[in-house]
């Protein structure tokens, strides 16, 4: 019998080609990092450079970085007057720094999911909202683009009527007019509170002027709102038919803001605000009550400000704007989700319950964890200047200003007391290590929790807890 000439031939299969691992949540966070942190390394050596100052000569490196860090996580706390030290050349740089890192921050993964341009799994096709599908990729990118044209065209509406403001009403010649209209309206937008006055003013020279204080109301509450709910208002145009989100952070954000005021007006009537005529004294309480919770500016001087009403704003820059939004802080929706919990067991309720809805222990947990990580960020801030400020520099500032100054970084929000140009390198780059935790800390944390979230099949016995 003949032999097949087949046989005992070995066949080499080519070995399949390697493919690159698909993306998965915890990728796009290190990416998201690591993509933040060059961009701020680039603003900080263009910011180095003797080109970007206004006496040609080179800025420090620790306030090169320092501004880099504070306009990328538009947060405003500056260690050099933006308006005098910087040229236009270090402006336009500061202003890019605002704009990538506020829309870093809307529209987040999907435009890492963009950049990317590779196959993702069917696990990572969908982005994941509390353990169950919300939008495929196709859906992240189309709502990617929508976050960015809406942007773009609030901001470009705020610069336009801001530069007309600043050139008919305020006598600018127009190219200074449509510039500072343009870096404001940026700035706002982005709650980043960078402002060309200088002297370390903020918007205090404004502090009467109607318009400008509208505006810039306006567009920090539209950036710290979030596109998400103000698309929810816009096409649902009911309060019954909104989601869940959107009422939550429409109606704590309304309470902040009117309650913030009130208080602000009572107890700085005869302080900060008693060189402000009576009649924008009120304009004034609401400027202040709506930027301390994300935009950061000021149209008083905070450092004539008592410890009780400081007390209060620090408060008010820990709760911060809307989740998805270009504010900081632990976010409305994250300790309103505490505050039901807690109302409903001071209630006897069995589950927490708003709005005719329940909302699901694992998200309580998660809210519960980041307010409570939020929390021991500023206690470690706080000690670290303390430390550095006063223990070793021996500067004995006071306690509370380090304390406002460490919430105010955590929280990228820019308010000062005044004592952030008179801290030290050791200081500054606590500030630095503060600005970038709050920006990235709180995106990090919901995706690590959702990540670790794990359904289990079985339930330990009970056991009772002694508590209070």
């Amino acid at each position: 019998m003949t032999r097949p000439k087949w046989r005992g031939l070995v066949i080499r299969l080519r070995p399949p080609a390697e493919r690159s691992p698909a993306p998965n949540v915890r990728g796009h966070v290190r990416r998201f990092i690591l993509a933040f942190a060059v961009l701020v390394a680039a603003g900080c050596v263009l910011l180095a450079l003797p080109w970007t100052a206004e006496n040609g000569e080179a800025t420090p490196p620790i306030d090169a970085l320092f501004t880099a860090v504070s306009a990328a996580c538009v947060t405003g706390l500056v260690t050099v007057d933006t308006a005098t030290h910087w040229n236009a050349r270090g402006e336009v740089v500061i202003l890019l720094l605002m704009q990538a890192g506020g829309l870093s921050f809307t529209v987040g993964a999907s435009i890492i999911l963009q950049t990317l341009r590779r196959g993702v799994s069917l696990r990572d096709t969908l982005l994941l909202r509390d353990g169950e599908p919300a939008l495929s990729l196709h859906e992240a990118l189309d709502l990617s683009r929508r976050i960015l044209r809406f942007t773009l065209i609030t901001e470009a509406i705020g610069a336009i009527v801001l530069a007309f403001g600043f050139w008919l009403d305020q006598g600018m010649a127009p190219a200074r007019a449509m510039w500072n209209g343009l870096f404001l309206a940026v700035s706002a937008f982005c709650n980043a509170s960078f402002d060309l006055n200088g002297g370390f003013a903020s918007l205090s020279p404004y502090r009467t002027v109607v318009w400008l204080n509208l505006v810039v109301m306006v567009l920090i509450q539209t950036g710290a709102l979030s596109y998400l709910v103000l698309s929810d208002v816009w096409e649902k145009r009911s309060w019954r038919r909104l989601t869940l989100d959107a009422k939550l952070v429409l109606l704590a954000n309304a309470m902040l803001a009117i309650g913030g005021a009130v208080v602000f007006l009572g107890v700085e009537w005869s302080h900060s605000l008693s060189d402000t005529p009576g009649w924008a004294r009120p304009m004034a309480a609401l400027f202040q009550s709506v930027a301390t919770r994300s935009g950061g500016f000021a149209t008083v001087n905070l450092g004539l400000a008592s410890e009780a009403t400081l007390f209060v704003l620090m408060m008010m820059m820990a709760i911060g704007g809307a989740p998805g939004s270009t504010a900081g802080g632990a976010r409305l929706t994250t300790v309103a989700a505490v505050a039901v919990a807690v109302v409903a067991t001071l209630r006897g309720q069995p589950e927490p319950q708003v709005f005719g809805r329940r909302i699901p222990t694992p998200i309580i947990f998660r809210a519960m964890a980041v307010v409570a990580l939020f929390g021991v960020a500023h206690f470690v801030a706080t000690l670290a200047l303390a430390l550095t400020e006063n223990v070793v520099g021996g500067k004995g500032l006071a306690f509370i200003a380090l304390t406002f100054e460490a919430m105010s970084a955590l929280s990228t929000n820019g308010l000062s007391t005044g004592i952030t140009p008179a801290l030290s390198a050791a200081g500054k780059i606590v500030l630095c290590a503060t600005m970038f935790l709050g920006r990235v800390g709180p995106l990090a944390v919901v995706y690590a929790l959702q990540k670790r979230q794990t359904r289990v099949r079985y339930r330990f016995p009970e056991a009772s807890l002694r508590i209070g």
